[in-house]
């Protein structure tokens, strides 16, 4: 029998997953915002002086991806590979975890496409952990319960 959680879940306990690797280790995720365009329509039959608000486009944001900067360089091997011409499309899966560390809710980001790159601030003057970045499009989203 499920039981059922009142309280919200916390926002650091989650994996992603990019499209042909394990679990990669990210400190900040921020999903797409979706939005529906709303296209006013009026055909010259219409007997009201009002146009018809139907469906239009559903459009995403970017996916933020962000985490310490480590000797892995697979995030910008797969932005030079775009840079360079090859259309290099992947599925990322993020997936929020409850306390303990069982998928509580799945984000998939269908044909997601690495569009910029933000190396890390470095500061002889300061102690914070180099930090890289990657924007990626997305051209779909799923969101299921785990």
């Amino acid at each position: 029998m499920a039981i059922f959680k009142n309280n919200p879940f916390g926002g650091f306990n989650f994996n992603v997953v990019v499209e042909g690797s394990e679990p990669a280790p990210f400190s900040t995720v921020i999903l797409p915002t979706v939005e529906i365009d709303v296209v006013e329509y009026r055909d010259g039959t219409d007997r009201t002086n009002q146009p018809r608000r139907v469906v239009g486009l559903t459009k995403y944001t970017n996916l933020v991806l962000k985490r310490g900067v480590a000797r892995s360089t697979d995030l910008w091997e797969w932005f030079d590979q775009v840079r360079q011409g090859t259309l290099d499309r992947r599925d990322i899966v993020v997936i929020l975890l409850n306390e303990e560390r069982q998928p509580v809710v799945v984000w998939k980001l269908r044909q997601c496409l690495p569009v910029k790159y933000v190396g890390p601030t470095l500061s002889a003057g300061s102690s914070d952990v180099a930090m890289e970045e990657v924007e990626l499009a997305v051209e779909g989203l799923e969101i299921e319960p785990a």
